[in-house]
C-alpha cells in the first residue's frame, strides 16, 4: 500500500525521479576544486612586516585595493587571547582575493 499523498503527487506532477549524477566524460575540461585551489595558492600573499608603520601601509594598500574593486573580502577571522576574564591579545585576519595577482 502506497502512502495517499505520494499517489496523489504523482497523478498530478507524474513520477519523480531520482537524480542523475553526471558522468565523468560530461565534466571534461571544467576545472575542479583542487585546480582552483592550487591557483590560488600560487598567488597568496602574507604581511607580516617587521615595523607597525609598514602594517598600516600594507593594510591600507588592500582597503585601497578593495574600495576600488581591485581586489574582494573572503573572510575575516579574530583571535582573542584571554585569560578568564582578562583579554591581552588580539589578531585579526581579513583573507583578501586580488584580482591583479
Amino acid at each position: 500500500m502506497t502512502n495517499p499523498l505520494l499517489q496523489k503527487y504523482e497523478e498530478l506532477y507524474g513520477k519523480k525521479e531520482p537524480p542523475k549524477m553526471p558522468r565523468i566524460e560530461d565534466c571534461e575540461g571544467e576545472e575542479t576544486i583542487a585546480d582552483e585551489l592550487k591557483k590560488s595558492k600560487s598567488k597568496l600573499k602574507t604581511y607580516e612586516p617587521d615595523s607597525v608603520n609598514d602594517v598600516n601601509d600594507s593594510f591600507l594598500q588592500i582597503v585601497e585595493k578593495v574600495k576600488n574593486g581591485m581586489a574582494q573580502v573572503t573572510s575575516v577571522s579574530v583571535q582573542v587571547d584571554a585569560i578568564g576574564c582578562f583579554s591581552y591579545g588580539k589578531r585579526i585576519t581579513f583573507e583578501v582575493y586580488d584580482y591583479e595577482l
